[in-house]
């Protein structure tokens, strides 16, 4: 009985075109995917979007912004320079003025206000805000609270706005 010997299997050699073929389908896979995470990615970005910049968000967004900026360096600081002001033998601690003001608040101040104090500061904004407001009957107002720093005061707000 005579043996055989088996031939192993040829190994595959791939020519250079065949090469370049396999690294560019790799590449290709790689573009594919990254194109298809992008595009995933800037759907949900545009929801997001949508849902966060709504104009009710815009709206408040700014109105507080500049509510903080009118209280704690304006309003706050006029107080005090009118209490500096005044004769120094007389000066008025600023715990006495602010506690006066704890329960009933101070004026409410209109979004008109609020859009042309120092300056006309904010007029920039009036366009967006009058689109969705009635910027007489919108208001905020400001109630200080101990220990009456520049940062210490609640703020209701009260909208008249139509974000339809």
């Amino acid at each position: 009985m005579a043996y055989s010997k088996k031939k192993s299997p040829k190994r595959t050699r791939y020519t250079r075109s065949e090469k370049f073929s396999r690294e560019s389908h790799k590449i290709s896979r790689r573009v594919i995917l990254v194109v298809i995470g992008l595009s995933g990615l800037t759907v949900i970005l545009a929801a997001l979007a949508q849902i966060i910049l709504t104009p009710e968000n815009t709206v408040k967004s700014k109105v507080e912004a500049m509510t903080r900026d009118y209280y704690e360096n304006y309003f706050y600081e006029s107080i005090l320079a009118s209490n500096r002001a005044a004769d120094n033998n007389l000066q008025t601690p600023i715990n006495e003025i602010m506690s006066r003001y704890v329960e009933p608040g101070f004026a409410k101040v209109p979004l008109r206000q609020l859009l042309l104090y120092d300056g006309q500061k904010y007029a920039g904004a009036t366009a967006t805000l009058d689109t969705y407001c009635d910027l007489d009957r919108t208001y905020i107002k400001i109630y200080p609270e101990a220990p009456f720093g520049k940062n210490d005061y609640r703020v209701d707000y009260h909208y008249s706005c139509d974000f339809k």
